[in-house]
């Protein structure tokens, strides 16, 4: 990853999410890539994503990507449903230079790996369900043989950015979602976990469904890029570098994140305005549009215009 003298030897992995959720992925990348340097950018300010026009959304990650962009990674990961499936494909042609995967893919080829009864539920967001993304994919990896049933959880983000993660009221709430699987769709015999906060939910989750198998698309992404044989990241010789930053919030990120991420966060985030970078950000001269103006402030390109379609000065 990329110092504040704008050095770039390494690479590294850059996450970024509407809140918390996304470091259930970084855990999962941690663990199966403990060499790699790693950033996380969680954007408390504007989160939930789920609920919003795909024009925000797209926004969003634009500025999200534009800011990540800065610290030169090998790899951008939207560790966010929302945003892997509805604007993905835009990100990945606004931004050519950087390889951006989502986690939806990795999900759904699991899913369609493990299903006896070629029935597939998914829990996500509202955005994520109403995009059809999960019956697409699936549908073209199965070859349409692969019924899906998608299940909206809107309040299971909420709970999990509050800490809660079991308990009488999260057991209340997981009934209620998971009634359909326990009635309707009795044959249905994988849920895909379709957004990143769901995780820390599945030990209730499994209570309810013993007989269900519970797939985790951010652990499903970790391991295919380890079988790959990607190279996302050179090798070192110091310990690697681990970077947090927010929109909003940074203490409770640290609270809510540490149990997410099962260690302590020992550095601290820094607070982002999107998005214009902090100041020290570094602008190298082959970083996209971003320049320093003679107060110290970054000129950041109008996130809400495609690279390919801003003016000259990046506006």
């Amino acid at each position: 990853m990329t110092g504040v003298d704008g050095n770039r030897e390494n690479g590294g992995v850059a996450l970024f999410d509407s809140g918390v959720g996304g470091l259930t992925v970084l855990r999962h990348f941690l663990e199966t890539f403990p060499e790699l340097d790693f950033a996380y950018l969680g954007d408390m300010a504007r989160f939930p994503y789920g609920t919003k026009s795909r024009e925000t959304i797209l926004r969003f990650a634009r500025e999200n990507v534009l800011f990540l962009a800065t610290l030169k990674p090998s790899l951008i990961v939207a560790a966010c449903f929302t945003v892997s499936s509805q604007v993905l494909p835009d990100l990945s042609l606004e931004f050519p230079d950087i390889p951006i995967v989502g986690v939806l893919d990795a999900g759904a080829r699991a899913a369609c790996r493990q299903t006896r009864t070629g029935s597939v539920g998914v829990l996500a967001t509202e955005g994520t369900i109403s995009s059809h993304a999960y019956p697409a994919v699936i549908g073209e990896l199965s070859g349409n043989l692969v019924r899906v049933y998608g299940q909206a959880c809107p309040l299971f983000a909420p709970m999990v950015e509050e800490g809660l993660t079991d308990g009488p009221i999260v057991e209340l709430v997981a009934r209620k979602y998971l009634e359909p699987f326990l009635s309707l769709y009795r044959d249905v015999d994988t849920i895909i976990l379709g957004c990143t906060h769901y995780p820390p939910l599945r030990r209730t989750l499994e209570a309810i469904l013993p007989d269900v198998v519970f797939v985790d698309p951010g652990q499903e992404l970790a391991d295919e890029l380890r079988k790959s044989g990607r190279e996302i990241g050179g090798q070192r010789e110091s310990l690697p570098e681990r970077r947090f930053y927010v929109t909003d919030s940074p203490q409770r990120f640290v609270r809510i994140g540490e149990n997410l991420l099962g260690y302590p966060i020992r550095e601290f985030p820094e607070v982002l305005t999107l998005p214009d970078p902090p100041v020290w950000t570094p602008f190298p001269e082959t970083s996209r549009e971003f320049s320093v103006k003679a107060d110290d402030r970054s000129v950041a390109p109008d996130a809400t215009v495609p690279p390919g379609k801003r003016e000259d000065g990046g506006r």
